[in-house]
């Protein structure tokens, strides 16, 4: 089947080192910057089975995390959880220095809501938003070498083979469709976010935090 990522978007292998255009669109390489390092970023990751929206203060505080799964259409809920890390900070909008989000693969309707809610908000707020491959933001939680994945339809998944180097994940090859049961044996440990049931049999990679957390952890590793 086809990867359901969004058109138009660019692929973004890793973070760049590049001047801050607080107008760069989602399909720019990763900047940096001293804003990105001390000012609060929410993250929006909506490519599993769960939404997740995180709100990293820019402090010494752990970021506040909402995750939500339904049938609930994502539009209607992005927002609201936005909304309630904000309340739970006490944060205000105009405080946010940048959004991150996940750009695919996985659930196109997800990718969409992500996408356009991360680009909504730049806009309205002047600042900057990126957008950055859901496998990648997989591999940066195994923080070793690994299989990572994300649903497709029809009990398949995008998978794609990661090593690390300095810290950062490196593909290994292209993004594959492949059976959710094929995972079964992987000599390679798998990461998947939360909510996406592996097959028993499936060697699990170890993680730390969850999809929006790792997205942040990203973001604020190009500093």
């Amino acid at each position: 089947g086809e990867r359901q990522e969004c058109p138009g978007f660019a692929e973004i292998a890793r973070p760049t080192r590049t001047s801050l255009d607080r107008r760069a669109p989602l399909d720019d390489p990763l900047h940096t910057s001293e804003t990105l390092a001390v000012r609060p970023v929410l993250a929006l990751a909506g490519c599993g089975p769960r939404l997740e929206v995180a709100l990293d203060s820019g402090g010494a505080e752990p970021p506040g995390i909402v995750s939500l799964a339904g049938r609930t259409p994502r539009s209607e809920l992005v927002m609201a959880a936005v909304d309630l890390l904000f309340r739970a900070s006490g944060l205000e909008a105009r405080e946010l220095g940048a959004v991150v989000a996940t750009r695919g693969p996985g659930s196109f309707t997800g990718i969409r809501v992500a996408l356009a809610t991360a680009q909504g908000l730049a806009t309205a707020l002047q600042i900057d938003c990126y957008g950055i491959p859901s496998l990648l933001v997989q591999a940066w939680r195994a923080g070793g070498p690994c299989i990572a994945v994300q649903p497709a339809r029809r009990g398949l998944v995008y998978a794609q083979r990661f090593a690390h180097s300095a810290g950062l994940p490196e593909p290994r090859g292209p993004i594959e469709t492949r059976p959710l049961a094929s995972l079964a044996g992987s000599a390679l440990p798998v990461v998947g976010p939360a909510g996406l049931h592996l097959p028993p049999g499936t060697p699990l990679a170890a993680t730390t935090g969850s999809t929006a957390e790792a997205l942040l952890a990203f973001a604020r590793s190009a500093e």
